[in-house]
């Protein structure tokens, strides 16, 4: 009996550590996540990296190993999807240390998350973002020109039709949203928003060809074919953990981003840079 004990010990220990190890594992190893899209309203290929949800983390000093990674993809731009702080401190100085570096590499736009939407009476975002050298798009649209093709790229900083909002909407992201929707007939049009669970409820008939969304932390555990096991409002087994989706006519990407706002190991879930590459 008591060598049976002995065995069954040994072996949840055995267990426990080695699902120690490869969460660790899983939380740190940079993945690139590419993505292959098609359209008949550009005639070049445009290729962008997304990135997300860093939490203030670093990948080397200063995340140098990211920073070499990005620089590797070769992109037209860097799109970053918000959550580069945590809420739970006023402090932004990995986000200002790495977007400089970013901006080097290729024109780079950047939205808040839900974390700078807590801290934004704390930190002068837009300031401290667009010092860098890179641009944050808070609620605005810019019209880049890539290899003689011109994308609509628009950051909305949260969704515009919360209930506590209701009957009138009247907030920015709302006024923002129907411009950008409306803008999107005339080109190809890709959005940048950081929560994706909200956005099925308002994409039919949207003209918006893609979105960039991040904030689920890809579920944070997957399990072979059942997906994520939890996400932020979404709860357990999120409709949206992280991959491509299709809205309607749009097609959304959601990355499984970088950081770890939780204390919570990844599992089958790396931290995921997205190579987006639009034909």
């Amino acid at each position: 009996m008591k060598k049976t004990l002995k065995i069954i010990v040994l072996s949840v220990l055995f267990i426990a550590v080695t699902a120690i190890i490869y969460g660790l594992y899983c939380s740190n190893t940079l993945e690139i996540k590419n993505y292959s899209l098609s359209t008949d309203k550009i005639n070049s290929q445009v290729r962008f990296v997304f990135i997300s949800d860093l939490h203030c983390k670093e990948y080397g000093e200063k995340n140098s190993d990211l920073v070499a990674k990005i620089k590797e993809q070769n992109p037209d731009f860097i799109a970053v999807g918000g959550d580069m702080v945590n809420k739970y401190s006023a402090d932004d100085h990995v986000m200002r240390e790495l977007l400089p570096k970013l901006a080097e590499i290729a024109p780079t736009y950047c939205i808040l998350g839900n974390h700078e939407l807590i801290l934004k009476d704390e930190i002068d975002f837009k300031n401290d973002i667009n010092s860098t050298g890179a641009k944050l798009l808070d609620n605005e649209t810019v019209t880049l020109n890539i290899n003689g093709e011109e994308i609509l790229l628009g950051g909305m900083s949260d969704f515009p039709y919360y209930d506590f909002n209701a009957p009138d909407f009247d907030t920015p992201e709302r006024y923002f949203w129907d411009d950008f929707k409306e803008s999107s007939k005339d080109c190809y049009s890709i959005l940048l928003h950081h929560q994706p669970e909200y956005l099925e409820s308002i994409m039919q008939d949207s003209n918006v060809d893609l979105v960039m969304c991040g904030h689920t932390h890809g579920g944070a555990i997957q399990i072979p074919f059942v997906g994520g096991v939890f996400a932020p409002n979404q709860g357990f087994f999120p409709k949206y953990d992280k991959g491509e989706f299709d809205l309607y006519d749009t097609k959304m990407i959601v990355s499984a981003g970088l950081g770890d706002a939780y204390p919570v190991l990844r599992m089958n879930n790396c931290p995921e840079i997205s190579v987006v590459e639009i034909n």
